[in-house]
């Protein structure tokens, strides 16, 4: 499985997630370069061999090549005030929050049946059209407010947009 983390910032997840999965290939891309960096070198400093970071646009990728991806509150600095700012290197720009939400969502709905989705879901937007929750967990999903959740895409959908082939 090959894995996408969008807004990697100084790659925890993907550093753990690699560690954790040995097997699988976990790439993390973020717009703040010394962020990256910072995660490529905790990469060769714990010798963790399945990952890479990535500077630049999640959006100028080949999101076909992806099995999986994580998304935990990764445009949040356009959105809001100092309260999400990890840095002041993103300016606040509610415009380029819904530039980028709306490119993950198109990428998303092109990406193929059994397409994961891990996401912090916060801010109470309805999941991407066709994910759907695992269904013996969506009984805790329904009880369990703001949480890191799983989705997996079920179906194809009629957007005009011709989902990806598997690889």
């Amino acid at each position: 499985m090959t894995v996408l983390d969008v807004g990697a910032g100084a790659g925890k997840f993907c550093l753990a997630a690699a560690l954790a999965v040995p097997h699988s290939e976990f790439v993390g891309v973020e717009l703040r370069p010394h962020l990256v960096e910072v995660a490529n070198a905790l990469a060769r400093d714990l010798g963790v061999r399945n990952v890479r970071f990535l500077g630049g646009n999640a959006l100028d990728l080949d999101w076909s090549r992806f099995d999986a991806f994580y998304l935990y509150n990764p445009f949040a600095e356009q959105l809001f005030d100092d309260s999400f700012v990890l840095d002041h290197t993103i300016e606040l720009d509610p415009v380029k929050f819904i530039e980028y939400v709306s490119g993950v969502r198109r990428e998303l709905a092109r990406a193929r049946v059994g397409t994961r989705l891990v996401t912090f879901h916060g801010f109470g937007a309805p999941p991407p059209p066709g994910y759907e929750h695992p269904a013996e967990h969506l009984a805790e999903h329904l009880l369990s407010g703001d949480r890191l959740e799983l989705w997996i895409k079920t179906r194809a959908l009629e957007t005009g947009v011709a989902p990806t082939a598997a690889p």
